[in-house]
């Protein structure tokens, strides 16, 4: 079985679309024929269950039935009430790196590739001295950047791109992730972006190129959607 590196969604905020992008992302190379596997390492405002992780579970079980021996607690080993940053949420609880890691190898024994989803964005503080884009490193992951398409998009991910730049990131793709009216889009924010990075990837048009640029695809037929 030949392992790919686990893919990081992150966002240039909540709300953006992180999940709605793994789903997309599981589907499209289950499509592949790749055994997907997901994580959503952390989630906050749970109350009776996880909305987002259960989700994303029930979607990768479907499409590679081995996960079924897995609980949801590997899928999101924390998980907390209050609706906050896990800083905040989790109180005095201590977010451990090992416990995460042994989730993770738990899902990665059973897939070609897991899915990572951050929440919120990538400064978005765990512990003092921890952020999600120590996530990155920690799983050894390709990043995908998903941004918004309003008014205001370009310096949201700009600000987000150079900070991936700057954490010394070079693996990562981005792309947006259409939900308003795209010809407002294309009149006050595509010109400066094709301008500035000749194209701009689409989480609705243009999956294969976001596919090719994060996964090593020599061996997967990357027309086959």
């Amino acid at each position: 079985m030949k392992k790919y590196p686990p893919i990081f969604i992150t966002a240039t905020n909540t709300n953006i679309g992180k999940t709605y992008t793994t789903l997309k992302l599981l589907e499209a190379l289950s499509a592949k024929g790749l055994k997907v596997g997901v994580m959503k390492p952390i989630e906050t405002g749970v109350v009776k269950e996880p909305l987002d992780a259960t989700l994303l579970f029930e979607t990768a079980k479907r499409l590679n039935p081995s996960l079924e021996v897995l609980k949801m607690r590997d899928i999101t080993p924390y998980q907390f009430e209050l609706p906050a940053a896990p800083f905040v949420a989790k109180g005095r609880k201590k977010i451990s790196l090992e416990l995460l890691e042994s989730a993770y190898a738990k899902i990665e024994a059973l897939c070609d590739i897991v899915l990572i989803e951050g929440a919120g964005g990538l400064l978005v503080p765990i512990e003092e001295d921890l952020y999600m884009y120590d996530f990155i490193r920690l799983f050894h992951a390709k990043t995908l950047l998903v941004g918004h398409d309003q008014l205001g998009c370009i310096n949201d991910v700009l600000l987000n791109l150079h900070l991936l730049d700057s954490l010394g990131v070079d693996d990562y793709e981005w792309c947006i992730n259409f939900r308003g009216d795209r010809a407002s889009f294309d009149e006050i924010t595509l010109p400066f972006f094709k301008k500035l990075f000749g194209r701009v990837l689409s989480l609705q048009e243009n999956m294969n190129e976001i596919l090719e640029s994060l996964v090593a695809c020599r061996d997967i037929n990357v027309d086959k959607l």
